[in-house]
């Protein structure tokens, strides 16, 4: 079972990531530029984050397995981010 704390860990994560994606890809006037570039900085610092973990640790254990995933989420990471760029400036 999980714990108490693990599962407020875990709702409060993602609120914070969506939150942040929400608010980096709103062209409002009501949204500071600065707040919406601080947004996509910390979207970038946790998915690349969590991408060099999974390389680092694949390389260390020599497991090319989790090389490949990470390698494989960083792509995703990346399509994801042009998709939403492009959405992003056609509107």
């Amino acid at each position: 079972m999980e714990s108490f704390f693990e599962i407020l860990f875990d709702i409060l994560f993602e609120l914070i990531i969506e939150g942040s994606l929400e608010v980096s890809m709103t062209k409002s006037i009501k949204v500071p530029l600065l707040l919406r570039i601080l947004a996509v900085l910390f979207i970038v610092v946790i998915y690349g984050g969590l991408c060099a973990v999974f390389l680092i640790v694949g390389i260390k254990n020599e497991q090319p397995l989790l090389i490949g995933i990470s390698v494989v989420l960083l792509i995703m990471v990346i399509v994801a981010f042009v998709i939403k760029y492009r959405g992003y400036r056609r509107r």
